[in-house]
This record gives structure tokens, C-alpha cells and sequence, in this order.
């Protein structure tokens, strides 16, 4: 978690994922070193809302707000914790994003990263840093959008030549969701009809031009999908698997 959470929509989908898995929720809130360090310097200069004027920036400020944006974090956490009926947990740790991420994670983690609305904030800042530490973790990732579009809907994956993520079957038939596969070229949808038959999940399949980001968004369309799952290899090239969560407004599950 960082200093944006928007209206905690993230927070409610990481919480529902981990009560369709049956996993604890523990909300680690990251205080960026290096905008503390950059507040502390007399050049430094920040935009503030809504008057867009510029002003000297007050460590002490910077400090503080990181505190009630900790403490607002804590609080939508354990709401949604508590409505949902699971466990849940809190932290608050100072440091570099990449480095407090590739300490926490672990194999069996699902490490859950907030992204940034716009493509600037996907570059710029703590996010890229902690997005390459737990791409290069062996934690599964599950980027979540600032507002969350809806809590139902098909999940939707990409097809490989050996079929389809064993996690998006278990999430379509825990949610008891349609799974839309999306099947790149050269990829035959054989051992997925498979899958979804011994996993007793209804599917759908989609053919699409290829496996980067504007061919899923292409593929996607009017689908009113609720999760993505995608495996790894095809989630390193640039920043698409944050792009579709942003733009979608779904989450990701990077695995």
C-alpha cells in the first residue's frame, strides 16, 4: 500500500480473492525513504489540490500525511476484513518500495500492488520498483486498479500450449464464474476444454491476434470480466499487466 488507495475498491478485491483461496490479509503500508528524503531538501517543490500552486515541501508535512494515508489504509483493511470474515493484518514500514517487496515475498505469497491510473504513474515513483521486485520474486502478483469496475463477472485468462492456469480454474469455480479463455495464435484450445471439463467449470474461448496488452485489450471488448490471470513470461514486457488493470479497472493475477 502506498500514499493513494482511491476509495478502497483495491483493497476490497485483494480482501475477496483471499476469502475465495482462504488466505490471511495482511496490508503492508510502505512510507517512500525517498520522497522523505527529497522532502527534506529546501529546492524540493510539490503541485498542491485543487489549487494546482506550487509550494515548498515540509518534511514534517510529507511525514505526516504519509500517516493518515497509513491510517486510512488500516482502517478500509479491517472493515473490509471484518465484513468478509477473514483474517487480516497491518504494517506500517519505511524504505525503498523494491526492497521492502522482494523482503516480503515469499512462494506461497500473493503479493497485491496498487496501480496507478495514469502512465506516468506506472513509470515514475515507488511503483515501477516495487512491480520489478515482485515480478522478480516467487510470489504470485495481483495488481489492483484504484476503483474496482465490479465484484462479478468471468474470469478471463490466457491460454498456453499446455492449457490454462490451474488458479483461474479454482477462482472461476470458487466464484462460480464463467472462465473466458483467450487463446493467442498457434495455441489449440484442446487441453483447456479439458481442464474446464474435469474442473467442472463452463468456458468460453476467444481467439486473439496476439499475447501483449493491446491484443487483450482488443480481445477483452465489451467482456465484463472481473479478473484477469496471466502466467508469468507473458506479464515481463513493459507495463501491460498494470496498463489492463488501470484501464479495465479489473484485477490481475501476474502468476
Amino acid at each position: 500500500l502506498g500514499q493513494s488507495v482511491g476509495d478502497g475498491g483495491g483493497i476490497e478485491a485483494a480482501a475477496l480473492l483471499a476469502r475465495l483461496l482462504e488466505l490471511d490479509l495482511l496490508g503492508v503500508f510502505v512510507e517512500d525513504e525517498a520522497l522523505l528524503a527529497l522532502a527534506g531538501h529546501s529546492f524540493a517543490r510539490e503541485v498542491r489540490m485543487p489549487s494546482h500552486a506550487w509550494s515548498a515541501m515540509a518534511a514534517g508535512e510529507v511525514e505526516a500525511g504519509l500517516c493518515v494515508a497509513a491510517e486510512r489504509s488500516r482502517r478500509l483493511l479491517v472493515a473490509h476484513c471484518a465484513r468478509l470474515g477473514i483474517a487480516g493484518g497491518f504494517e506500517v514500514l519505511r524504505g525503498d518500495a523494491g526492497a521492502c517487496v522482494a523482503a516480503l515475498c515469499e512462494a506461497a505469497d500473493i503479493l497485491a500492488l496498487g496501480a496507478p491510473d495514469s502512465a506516468a504513474g506506472r513509470a515514475f515513483g515507488s511503483f515501477p520498483r516495487a512491480w520489478r521486485a515482485a515480478l522478480g520474486s516467487a510470489a504470485s502478483v495481483l495488481l489492483l486498479p484504484s476503483r474496482v469496475a465490479r465484484r462479478g463477472g468471468p474470469v478471463a485468462t490466457l491460454a498456453s500450449h499446455g492449457g490454462v492456469d490451474e488458479m483461474a480454474l479454482r477462482l472461476a469455480r470458487a466464484a462460480g464464474e464463467t472462465l473466458l479463455v483467450l487463446e493467442p495464435p498457434g495455441i489449440s484450445g484442446e487441453a483447456t476444454v479439458d481442464q474446464a471439463g474435469r474442473a467442472a467449470v463452463a468456458l468460453t474461448r476467444r481467439r486473439i491476434g496476439g499475447t501483449g496488452a493491446a491484443a487483450i485489450l482488443e480481445g477483452l471488448g465489451t467482456t465484463r470480466e472481473s479478473l484477469l490471470v496471466l502466467a508469468r513470461d507473458a506479464a515481463r514486457a513493459g507495463d501491460g499487466p498494470p496498463r489492463i488493470a488501470a484501464q479495465r479497472r479489473i484485477p490481475v493475477l501476474v502468476r
